[in-house]
């Protein structure tokens, strides 16, 4: 008898194994095979062994302990008598594994999806069974029982809807449980990428909550506890939602403008995170054509692509690096100097600029001090009291600091060398760059 055999043995002695439990315990030895037939040609093989050499004992140990039914009728019954597996208790069938791939489809109506991945839960008590069978004879070519469960109601599934499995970026998660009779399904996060415009000079990215109830509401506000009626974020993701039937959102976005900044040109970078999708494929021009009507003239969005968190993740990291272009028209009491204009266009060329954190923003962020670089400034009269600036500087610089210098908390500033401060700014984002 050859030692995979002689192992075999072993195995039924210890307890009784159906054939699925039984062949995953050799599950890296031979491929093309399903663990439920590796484990019944193991079980034929060594009946076939047994018969030969007139080895009843084996033959009983394989109707007994295998639960195969040709060694059964061998012993003159018409299959095995109280076949239970010691390891998941009967769990493991084609009849289980079957309604349990019915049971998924009856889940997913309603979802609409190409790629799916199921993962498996198995109780513990199990497991540790099968921990301590392999400890004891020392098996090392044997695999997970979850992935035994996942893969046949995983190849169940795909013959039966057609769809593909995914393992990195699928659509559906399925997570069954045999052993409970059970399921969940999980919509995975649908992302899509684009850029926004903004019209509005009140009109937050987030939502704001009312400054003095703090979103509880009050007589200030109307007790609607908001500052603002609404936000890009909701302007874009709202309809969005709504679309895609799904459960909520995230607006992710290169940075931020303050409430009075438009956004113009080719617009800012975003990604919108749905969570929770039961639809997957409206056409992007329908998605633009709905939050751009609903937006009424405030927002205007480009959707771009599909995209992944790994891209949401780099858009945010990337945000404080990347470079953004700026239009600043500024307002003054007093005439300006044409002369001192001029000097700050050559002033301001790769000058790094030193940044204590804006007063107006104090009550949010840290007290800090930020250096950052301005790589070039176009600086245009209007008339004598009001100026154009065109400013080109890294992420995370305050512009309109820079043009007034927040009393002395931005240094160098416009302010300082043209020895005037401004009373009022209008700032329109340019471009945003998502390279460093």
């Amino acid at each position: 008898m050859t030692s995979l055999a002689q192992l075999t043995v072993e195995l039924l002695r210890s307890g009784a194994l159906c054939d699925y439990c039984l062949g995953r315990q050799f599950a890296r030895l031979g491929y093309g095979l399903s663990n439920r037939e590796r484990g019944r040609a193991l079980k034929v093989a060594l009946l076939m062994e047994a018969v030969k050499n007139r080895d009843e004992g084996l033959v009983k140990l394989l109707a007994e302990n295998g639960g195969l039914e040709e060694a059964a009728v061998h012993l003159g019954l018409s299959k095995p008598e109280g076949f239970v597996c010691g390891v998941c208790g009967g769990s493991l069938s084609e009849k289980n594994l079957r309604e349990m791939a019915e049971m998924v489809l009856k889940m997913l109506e309603g979802y609409e999806f190409t790629t799916f991945l199921v993962g498996a839960s198995v109780p513990s008590e199990v497991r540790e069974r099968e921990d301590s069978l392999r400890a004891a004879l020392g098996l090392s070519e044997a695999e997970d029982i979850k992935n035994d469960v996942s893969r046949e109601v995983g190849k169940l599934l795909a013959a039966i809807t057609g769809k593909k499995a995914d393992h990195k970026h699928p659509d559906i998660t399925i997570v069954v449980d045999i052993f409970s009779k059970t399921c969940r399904i999980i919509s995975n996060p649908l992302f899509l990428k684009g850029r926004y415009l903004k019209h509005s000079r009140q009109l937050p990215q987030s939502p704001w909550s009312c400054r003095r109830c703090w979103g509880k509401g009050c007589h200030s506000c109307g007790f609607t506890g908001r500052e603002y009626p609404t936000s890009v974020a909701e302007l874009v993701g709202e309809p969005a939602r709504r679309l895609f039937q799904a459960e909520r959102y995230k607006f992710h976005a290169a940075g931020r403008e303050d409430v009075d900044a438009l956004v113009q040109n080719e617009g800012r970078p975003f990604v919108l995170e749905l969570s929770r999708p039961r639809v997957r494929s409206v056409p992007f021009n329908v998605v633009e054509e709905t939050i751009n009507g609903e937006a009424r003239g405030m927002v205007e969005v480009r959707v771009e692509s599909l995209a992944s968190r790994k891209e949401v993740r780099t858009l945010k990291s990337t945000s404080a690096l990347t470079s953004k272009t700026y239009e600043v028209r500024a307002f003054f009491e007093d005439e300006l100097d044409a002369e001192r204009i001029k000097r700050l266009e050559e002033y301001f060329r790769n000058r790094v600029v030193e940044q204590r954190t804006p007063t107006r923003v104090l009550g949010r962020r840290s007290d800090r001090v930020r250096r950052k670089t301005v790589y070039w400034v176009e600086a245009a009269l209007v008339d004598g009291r009001e100026a154009v600036f065109k400013i080109r500087c890294q992420g995370g610089l305050y512009v309109k600091e820079l043009v007034t210098g927040d009393s002395g908390r931005t240094v160098p500033s416009f302010a300082e060398l043209l020895q005037a401060v401004p009373t009022r700014l209008e700032l329109t984002v340019l471009a945003v760059e998502t390279q460093p």
